[in-house]
């Protein structure tokens, strides 16, 4: 009978080092696909474009120096007048007595300003146009509408176009004085029914003041 003689093997890698063999192995370890960094890169963006959007929008909810307006209250500005809508804040750092009156509520700003005499209508509207564009704030675009208010005043109404705002400008004439009114909102809070609803009440308000 003959014996083989057993045939010697290479030694094993897993018996090579006992240290090793506890070292989990890396190549088997779950990569992230490319689909888990898309997802990372669009929650990123979405927090950012939050924070864009609510910052402005939250600082523009309070502004410093501004008091709510009181039932009842009537503003004067050279000849004319009128009553601010309750819900609104008056910006005592914009406003002046007779020269300006500057009212604020969430991103949308309601301003006033005497035009003094104006000897018709086109010509005050120009005047008004020319003096918003020059505030840096946007310019007024396209051809004037008429307007009337509830009490009889007449005037024109275009829009107001802006980087960050939008809104409108209407100019008032009545006894040879003009009066102008801009109305901006920030394209990130554009206007709601409720304030669209309170500009026109507001704007049905004004009035020639007793002289």
């Amino acid at each position: 009978m003959s014996v083989t003689a057993p045939v010697p093997r290479p030694p094993s890698s897993n018996s090579s080092n006992s240290s090793n063999s506890s070292k989990p192995d890396r190549r088997l370890w779950p990569r992230p696909t490319r689909g888990s960094h898309g997802l990372r890169a669009t929650l990123v963006v979405a927090v950012v474009m939050v924070v864009l959007i609510a910052v402005p929008y939250l600082l523009n909810r309070s502004v410093v120096g501004a008091a709510p307006v009181r039932a009842g209250q009537v503003v004067t500005l050279g000849t004319f007048r009128y009553q601010p809508a309750l819900g609104w804040q008056v910006d005592r750092g914009a406003s002046q007595a007779d020269l300006v009156s500057v009212l604020v509520k969430g991103a949308t700003t309601y301003r006033l300003t005497p035009l003094g005499r104006q000897s018709s209508t086109a010509g005050a509207f120009r005047a008004a146009a020319r003096r918003y564009a020059a505030t840096g704030r946007g310019r007024v675009g396209g051809d004037p509408a008429a307007v009337t208010t509830a009490r009889g005043l007449t005037g024109l109404v275009a829009p107001i176009t802006g980087h960050t705002v939008a809104g409108t400008l209407t100019v008032l004439v009545a006894g040879g004085q003009g009066l102008g009114v801009s109305l901006t909102a920030r394209h990130t809070a554009p206007l709601t029914a409720a304030i669209a609803d309170d500009v026109v009440t507001m704007l049905d308000s004004v009035e020639v003041a007793a002289s």
